[in-house]
């Protein structure tokens, strides 16, 4: 199944593709040279400390599990694995999460459990911005919010019922299987019991859900701001509430399985969305394609960082080497 999945990715690419053909790129260029990239100076430290907020709360979630660890290592290791997912195919950046961590861990399934409800949080947040702003843009589809609040305690009613009948272990593992590499699934299936048992604790803990609720909105918020403020800098006006509601919905075309990362779905839905209220489909490309690079540029401050990191290391051992007393093994 997995093997035809990947042959759709292709739709996505065409797609692009086409979305090039059809727009004016002088005008995208145009927005380009005339940018005001004090905006963009501007959404740097938001960049970052969206970051910096997620390291917190997957700190806290690791901390849930008895694992302690700095708020900076957190830190590091997210920027690093931005550039570990640049640099691989899949889904390998978030994997190589657990992957720094799983010495601190009994068995690694439970080392992906926080990397799991880390990005769970992330969907959570924008399930909940979309459910709070569409009755506001609701015109835009041809349902209407009574539709859309149906389907939402459809879901939820469905989520309670199977935890009801304990059929968690099977979602789980369904779950696990679908978004982990083939090499890896074999691990996390020895490890099941484990994985399943934590996911569950951090799920049903009240305090963990509340720290980790409390962190995921500024972080969110700054992504929004950091979204704002490139529309800002390429002087293309819309209302920061659209705006919120544009990047929520085309977050989730990375979930559609005809494209890689969402390109080419993620601009036809914002080439939508930019219509609907009078602007142009060049304006809805360049913004969609700068939001695709946030992760590139994260990326960037991973491998640094990385590199300051190798450099750190080797003269910390070679300060070491040299106190070593003369005629003393290494």
């Amino acid at each position: 199944m997995k093997d035809k999945i990947k042959y759709l990715n292709f739709i996505g690419i065409v797609l692009f593709v086409v979305i090039l053909w059809k727009i004016d790129l002088k005008q995208l260029f145009h927005y380009l040279k005339t940018a005001d990239y004090w905006y963009l100076i501007l959404a740097y430290p938001f960049l970052l400390m969206l970051i910096f907020f997620k390291a917190i709360r997957w700190n806290v979630l690791m901390r849930s599990q008895n694992v302690k660890t700095s708020i900076f290592e957190t830190f590091y290791v997210y920027l690093w694995a931005f550039y570990f997912g640049a640099v691989t195919p899949g889904r390998i950046g978030e994997i190589s999460k657990a992957i720094y961590f799983q010495d601190k861990f009994d068995n690694l399934g439970r080392a992906f459990v926080s990397v799991v409800i880390d990005r769970l949080y992330d969907v959570g947040i924008r399930v909940a911005a979309l459910f709070l702003l569409y009755p506001f843009f609701s015109h835009l589809f041809a349902f209407n919010y009574i539709g859309f609040l149906f389907i939402i305690l459809s879901v939820l009613t469905a989520i309670v019922i199977l935890i009801k009948f304990k059929s968690i272990h099977n979602i789980i593992a369904r779950f696990s299987k679908f978004i982990l590499p083939k090499k890896y699934y074999p691990v996390i299936q020895q490890n099941i019991s484990g994985f399943i048992n934590d996911v569950v604790m951090m799920l049903t803990s009240i305090r963990y859900i509340t720290l980790s609720t409390v962190l995921t909105i500024p972080s969110f918020m700054c992504y929004c701001l950091v979204a704002y403020l490139i529309l800002k800098s390429f002087s293309i006006e819309m209302p920061f509430s659209y705006t919120v509601f544009c990047l929520v919905l085309s977050s989730f075309s990375v979930a559609v399985p005809i494209s890689v990362s969402g390109l080419g779905v993620r601009e036809a839905i914002m080439i939508f969305l930019f219509k609907s209220v009078g602007l142009g489909s060049e304006a809805a490309v360049l913004f969609s394609l700068s939001i695709f690079a946030l992760s590139p540029v994260l990326g960037f401050h991973g491998w640094f960082v990385n590199i300051m990191m190798i450099i750190y290391g080797y003269f910390k051992k070679k300060k070491v080497d040299v106190k070593l007393p003369e005629g003393t093994a290494d």
